[in-house]
């Protein structure tokens, strides 16, 4: 037998893109003949995936396996739903349409589509979250509950750096914020600002706010640029973009805190990678983020930016503070390793009483 994977895309750096290119070394691993099918791949990404018309002549395999990674609309669902034999439906959340409603119409329409068809993929052997949250949305769009588990993403994380960032900051000295993921309306990068202005305006003149991910949605973007200006932050809030592994790495080394006011996250990777950095969290209780989280890291809920400035100072100038949540957060992070998530693999292909070599 074959184990297929099917996704809409590989693109560097994306979470779900790496998960289910680890998960084919995985399967390579224990022996399965495998490959990842795809209807976009970045060029330096083509040597891990086919082109998913190659998916077609494994249509009528009944005795082959399919995991298909959903986390937007793709016709890709076609084959998804035409493939005769096991499927595994992988789940990695698709945002609400709420959130780009009045400001990208199409973005909204996909995920709009996206989750409309999710109700109509029920009947596949399996279906998988990486979270209990996304799982929770797969039972509310009418999955079994009997049929449903969870599958933590394949991370490849560095080691974590031992008392790297423990050292606290007084005002005089300059901090850094950092913020890390798509710049798009479900972020609420509008909230992040205005909790840094309080900050900067009334705490610590010598603070920075790098915010760093995909600025794909135009009328957003803009719309955050006329806000840096308005909270007078035209020289401390930099809206940074897409940056490599390298870049990424070197705006941890440097961050003093890690700020995510995320209204909608199915599990929210930079979390764990804030954690390998020594980078103290600070978190709105919102979707999968206390799951990811666990006992680390500080969540805030409707406090009012104004306690969630003083949070982040405490986190930033309390010594004692700082390294309780920092050493939190390493224990946490240990959790998240490649065993683990090889043994939920093993576990769900166990379901499908298909044997997995060691």
């Amino acid at each position: 037998m074959r184990i297929h994977q099917l996704t809409f895309g590989l693109i560097p750096g994306d979470a779900v893109s790496n998960s289910t290119v680890a998960i084919k070394a995985q399967l390579l691993a224990w022996g399965f003949e495998t490959a990842i099918y795809a209807q976009h791949v970045a060029p330096q990404l083509r040597e891990h995936a086919l082109p998913d018309r190659q998916f077609l002549p494994f249509l009528e395999s009944n005795d082959d396996l399919l995991f298909f990674h959903y986390s937007i609309y793709s016709p890709n669902v076609r084959l998804f739903q035409a493939f005769s034999g096991r499927k595994v439906l992988i789940y990695h959340t698709i945002t609400p349409a709420k959130f780009f409603t009045g400001w990208d119409s199409h973005q909204a329409a996909l995920c709009n589509m996206g989750r409309n068809v999710l109700k109509t993929m029920t009947t596949c052997n399996l279906a998988v979250g990486d979270s209990a949250f996304n799982c929770q949305e797969l039972m509310e769009a009418g999955f079994d509950p009997a049929q449903t588990a969870v599958l933590p993403l394949f991370l490849t994380l560095p080691e974590p750096l031992e008392n790297g960032r423990t050292t606290s900051k007084t005002p005089s000295e300059k901090a850094t914020w950092l913020t890390v993921g798509r710049v798009a309306p479900s972020k609420a990068i509008e909230d992040v600002l205005r909790i840094f202005a309080i900050y900067k305006h009334n705490i610590n003149p010598n603070a920075e706010l790098f915010i760093v991910g995909s600025l794909s949605v135009n009328a957003y973007v803009e719309a955050l640029k006329f806000l840096i200006d308005d909270l007078s932050l035209a020289n401390s809030a930099h809206l940074v973009g897409l940056v490599s592994d390298s870049q990424l790495e070197a705006y941890y080394r440097q961050a003093d805190l890690f700020l995510t006011a995320s209204q909608h996250e199915g599990f929210c990777v930079p979390l764990l990678e804030s954690m390998v950095y020594g980078v103290p969290i600070l978190a709105r209780h919102s979707s999968a983020i206390p799951e990811t989280l666990g006992e680390a890291g500080v969540l805030f809920d409707d406090l009012g930016y104004e306690a969630v400035a003083e949070m982040a100072h405490l986190l930033i100038s309390d010594p004692a503070i700082r390294q309780q949540v920092i050493e939190k957060q390493y224990q946490r992070v240990a959790s998240f390793n490649q065993e683990r998530a090889a043994a939920s693999l093993r576990a769900v292909l166990h379901r499908l009483d298909i044997p997995v070599g060691e």
